[in-house]
């Protein structure tokens, strides 16, 4: 038994929470079918050497929208079998062979289902519609949905979703946008992201050995990841972030480590989130901040989990660090990240604590760490009583997914449906902060949506100008050809005599 798995994997800058949500999945299922598996990779050789199993390219989409639609229109047309629509040497045809001779396809959670990243949804896009072609069974596991789609980037979600089995959503946003889509709940379930109950690494690392664990202080630490300002619209969180972390380390006494998620493998020079560390090192004030390197993903889970207090811009180390009964509090450079960590948060009933980027100017990211600090057992008491309803939800999501790939008709008969994710209770902020966050949220999600609707509208007017600038160049290339052609050249020495002839004779015609 065979499983091709899309994910974001093999990237120019190593990024653990992608990496995480394809390693727990293969981790699943593996126990669940005894598969082996084929991962696609944007580095095919170091994701085989990462983690022992079969890997081929990703199906790489152009960037810009036009030519991505039309690239997209000619994997449709090779996977149903037209030879003339890629070049023989394009690596669609070896995706469309791997799939050919596997027994399902899965794309593993992610959050890229939008126009921000479109040129993700379409690859996306492609192996799903390779899958259905094919008629391979296929699932879309934990995704973030939106929340920015253009009219055309939503019909291909559509018509990607509609091609699942199954399809799980991360967060409540995603969930509704899923069923605005048009899915029911016989195939739509919520989920939380695949990468929590990732297993980590005990392991400490051997001296002069690189991808252990890092020595830290057995009496606690505070773990932080600051990843980039928001590139959309410009702002300039990281030296307030800086003044934050002085704060957290203040108050409880404890150390902060900055755990990069994205960078270069085993590196800490620069690039990824080295270069927000960086900046936020350089406005730090306290002497308690120590940067790490970036760590294979099942040690960058075994720091989260032991860290006293999660503090975060990323997504991940907030799925990681919650599974782990830690206390988190996150910070949303923009709506797109808002909705995915009140998400992830509010799944666990702590939604107080996944605040907008407005809230580091009257202080509000301060006041939520001195009471989530205050209030740490609490919460972690919370975090451990839901945690076992949790596993057993994701192993049933996981039995499901098992299910289906090995061919089995889901849901076929009343009550195997699986029932997804309970809403969990709310653990509520006391503090007016959290009041404050709430307000705020509204008017911040409306404008940073407004920036991303812009800019992706900007992007695809100015995909298709360029497309149009591109087939006008052609053409007046194609008119200096004819004009300069010996044909062109003869015809109008031919045409010159007969007007010459026409004179003589006095003929019109």
């Amino acid at each position: 038994m065979k499983f091709v798995v899309q994910g974001d994997l093999g990237q120019g800058a190593y990024h653990i929470g992608d990496e995480a949500m394809t390693l727990a999945a293969v981790d699943e299922l593996s126990r669940r079918t005894g598969a082996s598996f084929v991962l696609m990779s944007r580095d095919p050789d170091q994701t085989a050497a990462l983690y022992g199993t079969g890997s081929m390219a990703t199906i790489e989409s152009p960037w810009p929208p036009a030519e991505r639609s039309a690239y997209l229109d000619r994997v449709r047309r090779a996977a149903r079998g037209d030879r003339t629509a890629l070049p023989a040497t394009d690596h669609v045809w070896g995706v469309i062979e791997e799939v050919s001779t596997a027994d399902g396809v899965l794309i593993a959670g992610g959050g890229n289902m939008n126009s921000l990243y479109g040129w993700l949804l379409y690859e996306r896009a492609a192996v799903g519609i390779i899958a259905r072609e094919l008629g391979k069974p296929l699932v879309v596991s934990g995704q973030t949905f939106g929340p920015t789609l253009l009219p055309q980037d939503r019909k291909i979600l559509h018509e990607l979703l509609d091609g699942a089995a199954l399809v799980a959503a991360r967060e409540p946003a995603s969930y509704a946008l899923g069923f605005e889509l048009g899915l029911g709940p016989d195939k739509l379930v919520r989920v939380l992201d695949d990468g929590s109950f990732l297993r980590s690494q005990t392991d400490p690392a051997p001296a002069g050995a690189d991808g252990g664990l890092p020595d830290l202080p057995a009496d606690g630490y505070i773990a932080a990841t600051v990843g980039p300002d928001a590139w959309r619209e410009g702002t300039r969180t990281l030296a307030p972030f800086a003044a934050v972390l002085d704060r957290a380390a203040e108050l409880t006494g404890l150390p902060v480590y900055l755990l990069p998620h994205m960078g270069t493998l085993g590196s800490s020079e620069s690039g990824g989130d080295h270069d927000s560390h960086r900046t936020v090192l350089a406005h730090s004030r306290s002497g308690k901040l120590t940067m790490l390197p970036v760590l294979p993903v099942r040690a960058a889970v075994a720091v989260t989990a032991g860290a006293r207090l999660v503090v975060t811009n990323r997504y991940h180390p907030a799925v990681f660090g919650l599974a782990a009964g830690v206390p988190v509090i996150s910070l949303a450079n923009d709506a797109y990240s808002d909705i995915r960590l009140s998400g992830a948060l509010g799944n666990w009933g702590l939604g107080d604590w996944a605040l907008p980027q407005p809230s580091l100017s009257p202080g509000g990211v301060e006041e939520a760490v001195a009471e989530a600090w205050r209030r740490r057992d609490e919460i972690g008491q919370h975090l451990a009583r839901l945690r076992p309803g949790f596993e057993r939800s994701q192993a049933r999501w996981w039995d499901a997914v098992a299910e289906v790939l090995r061919g089995g008709e889901h849901g076929s008969e009343p009550g195997t449906r699986y029932p997804g994710l309970d809403d969990a209770p709310a653990l509520s902020a006391a503090g007016p902060w959290s009041r404050q966050a709430a307000e705020q949220r509204a008017l911040f999600r409306t404008l940073s949506l407004e920036i991303g609707r812009q800019w992706t509208e900007w992007d695809d007017v100015r995909s298709q100008r360029d497309v149009l600038i591109h087939e006008r160049d052609e053409a007046l290339r194609e008119k200096d050809r004819i004009l300069q052609s010996r044909t062109f050249k003869a015809a109008r020495i031919l045409g010159r005599g007969a007007d010459f002839a026409r004179q003589l004779t006095g003929r019109k015609h």
